[in-house]
């Protein structure tokens, strides 16, 4: 069969077959690249052994959206072929936390004492309404999809001449007999590509304001789903970031270490899809959402990813949203709301500098449906005017629109007062799909387009600004408030102009800098080594040793700097162990290790803070032919990255071929969970290596949970 596989553009494979078209694997929204292909879209769908790609951080089981348009648009169930019950299973607690909601209500304490019980949603009455089909019976699981199995033999027939076959580690298509197709039955995406930061202006954030990341929905081809970053005091939260968030703003020239939280409004796959993929990313993020629906997403998390959900929730720092009361966030008050959707859902208001701004969340705002629904004892009088209520006073107004009855129908927003049309952003619709010449715009897509609030400035501003820049950086996180205002004192903020160099090689070392926005490149011998960018720090070295600079730093973008001069660095630094990391880091940059890292498919695709601070921690060690570094049933005390060593483990498989140069070995899960070695390590070449102690692992796997994820169950990574 002519053209029988085509790889689709965000990955898996859709197949031309007899009994129909057939997809392999599903990342989030690759529905729609059969759609703007002009392709039909399948009903069956054929789910990967692995269900979840740990390296990216994204579902390839996203079975929700292709669900959702057969069944709501076209009226048809899909078909799922699994390879296993466990996979079933798996895929049912997906859609029953997707479709359904949580099993478990809120409680008590979710909402401010003084919030009204009448003002409270009652989720299982509203969950029931919106599962009410126009026939009158109730929609679940198997009412949109029908779950298919390999037999014993491995294959599952479509019709008499079609068949799919599970081979070894493939897919395997057959038509009459023969072979038409042949894919792998894991989704091996392309590993996450690390954009360098973008070389224009750089951007700088507003003290409030908003960048929409995209503004439509789950099957607009032409568009990306809806989620934006709030800026508040010049730092991002995220709120339902799309897939690939952080790769779209860096290639825009915004560093990921400026968006240091996630609001996560629901558990729908358009809007939580990028949430765990920006938790896995460096550093640990604040997670927003209230217990309800941290529950909902960890239990979905979980049964895709494999990870155990106690694992999972402690990947990030969780910032309990209650109603009624506000969150503090970067000198902003964000106050939460519960909206009306088919699942527990949030809207908020947010407060900063004597401005404001309205997200309503994915809702059903319809006066007239809304008063439909309390008369019909689904709402509450109170809730129902609750949510007719809609706070439109805001000095901005983002505000969803979509197909009832789940979303809020755009000619409802077109009959609001002009005044405040003219303050509303129309998201989660496809720009064709709004009202024309009624008023209404759809936000604007792309940091060019950021809606910059203006508001009154405070005095403490700039010192806030840069005190959350100096408490990210890894060496100062762990300082005492007490020294803050010392840390403070000792800095002050310069501007490098592109070009300039901000430090020469061969001088003497005096000032620590760090990149407050813009990118510098470290030159060595007129060969360039690697770059630093907003959060990253340089110029430690020779402070700590006192001894000449080793490279040149030239500013590749317009940069701001903040600098501390030597005197005040180390006075800083004073009882605290970071002088001694800093020593050994130094160290560890004469041996060239960072080389070494490039060596392996794991540690070169770290950023830079993420390599500095790896090294930090380890220290060089000669080993010798026959010494054995660990043994099976001692408690597991480190791990190894190897230079010119190597190395061979003996497991229960048997020895594995030696490890050499590039190799991090080590039973990081023993290690992770204090446990006892399952290996033995013994050296077969001498030479130098670089040793992680288990105490400096944990911490750097606890600040860094994207690392730990992928480091899960494995005892070496080469």
């Amino acid at each position: 069969m002519a053209d029988a596989v085509i790889a689709l553009q965000r990955g898996g494979f859709y197949l031309r077959s007899s009994a129909g078209p057939i997809q392999v694997g599903l990342p989030p929204e690759t529905i729609k690249d059969s759609m703007a292909a002009g392709l039909d879209v399948p009903t069956l769908y054929v789910l990967p052994t692995e269900l979840f790609d740990r390296r990216r951080g994204v579902n390839v089981a996203e079975c929700e959206f292709p669900a959702y348009f057969n069944f709501f648009a076209l009226k048809r169930k899909i078909r799922l072929l699994v390879t296993s019950a466990d996979i079933e299973r798996r895929v049912r607690a997906v859609f029953e936390e997707a479709l359904f909601g949580p099993s478990v209500l809120p409680s008590d304490s979710e909402f401010a004492a003084d919030y009204g019980l009448a003002f409270r949603p009652d989720f299982e009455r509203e969950s029931n309404h919106f599962r009410r089909m126009p026939d009158g019976k109730r929609l679940d699981v198997d009412t949109l999809v029908e779950f298919l199995r390999f037999d014993e033999a491995g294959r599952c027939a479509l019709s008499e001449q079609c068949v799919i076959a599970h081979e070894a580690d493939s897919f395997v298509l057959y038509e009459s007999g023969a072979e038409a197709a042949r894919v792998p039955d894991r989704l091996d995406l392309a590993p996450r590509v690390r954009p360098a930061m973008g070389t224009g202006a750089q951007f700088e954030p507003p003290e409030f304001g908003v960048t929409v990341l995209g503004s439509s929905h789950g099957f607009d081809p032409a568009g990306k789903t809806t989620g934006f970053i709030l800026w508040v005091g010049k730092r991002g939260i995220l709120v339902d970031p799309p897939v690939d968030t952080t790769e779209y703003l860096r290639e825009r020239g915004v560093s990921p270490k400026l968006v240091d939280g996630v609001i996560l409004t629901h558990c729908h796959a358009d809007h939580d899809s990028g949430t765990f993929q920006k938790i896995l990313e460096e550093g640990r993020i604040q997670l927003y959402t209230t217990p309800t629906i941290l529950g909902s997403f960890l239990r979905k998390y979980s049964a895709l990813s494999g990870i155990g959900e106690d694992l999972l929730r402690r990947t990030f720092v969780f910032n309990p949203v209650t109603i009624g009361k506000p969150v503090r966030a970067h000198g902003s008050e964000i106050w939460f709301f519960y909206t009306l959707h088919s699942i527990p859902a949030l809207g908020f208001e947010v407060f900063y500098g004597g401005k404001s701004m309205a997200f309503s969340g994915d809702c059903l705002f319809d006066p007239v449906r809304l008063t439909a629904l309390r008369e019909a004892g689904v709402l509450t009088p109170e809730r129902c005017e609750d949510l007719i209520d809609f706070p439109w006073h805001h000095t901005v107004v983002v505000h969803e629109a979509g197909v009832p009855p789940l979303h809020t129908p755009a000619t409802v927003l077109a009959e609001l007062p002009e005044d405040v049309k003219e303050r509303l952003y129309v998201v989660h619709i496809a720009e064709k799909d709004l009202p024309k010449d009624r008023g209404l715009k759809t936000a604007r897509v792309g940091i060019e387009e950021t809606i910059r609030i203006d508001v009154t400035s405070s005095p403490n501003d700039e010192a806030a600004e840069w005190l959350d820049l100096l408490t990210d950086v890894e060496i100062l996180r762990d300082l005492p408030l007490s020294r803050s205002g010392e840390l403070l004192r000792a800095v002050r903020a310069v501007r490098a102009p592109a070009g300039t160099k901000v430090i020469a090689e061969g001088s003497l070392g005096n000032t620590f800098y760090v990149i407050a926005s813009g990118v510098c490149r470290v030159v060595q011998g007129g060969v360039d080594l690697k770059e630093y960018e907003a959060g990253d720090y340089f110029g430690e070295t020779a402070l700590v040793l006192d001894q000449p600079r080793t490279a040149d730093v030239i500013a590749r973008t317009d940069c701001v700097l903040l600098e501390i001069d030597r005197y005040g660095f180390l006075y800083l630094l004073r009882g605290t162990d970071i002088e001694d990391r800093l020593r050994r880091l130094a160290k560890m940059r004469e041996a060239r290790s960072w080389e070494v890292f490039d060596r392996n498919t794991v540690l070169s695709v770290f950023t830079s803070a993420q390599k500095t601070q790896l090294q930090s921690h380890m220290e060089t060690r000669m080993l010798s032919v026959g010494e054995v570094l660990w043994t099976t049933g001692e408690p597991a005390q480190m791990a190894i990255l190897l230079d010119e060593a190597q190395v061979v483990m003996d497991g229960s498989d048997g020895p594995l071929a030696p490890f050499s140069t590039g190799a991090f070995v080590g039973d990081f899960d023993a290690i992770r969970q204090s446990a006892s070695a399952k290996t033995t390590v013994r050296v077969v070449q001498a030479g130098r290596a670089f040793v992680v102690g288990r105490d400096a692992l944990r911490r750097f796997f606890k600040d860094n949970p994207g690392v730990l994820v992928s480091f899960l169950g494995a005892r070496f990574v080469e």
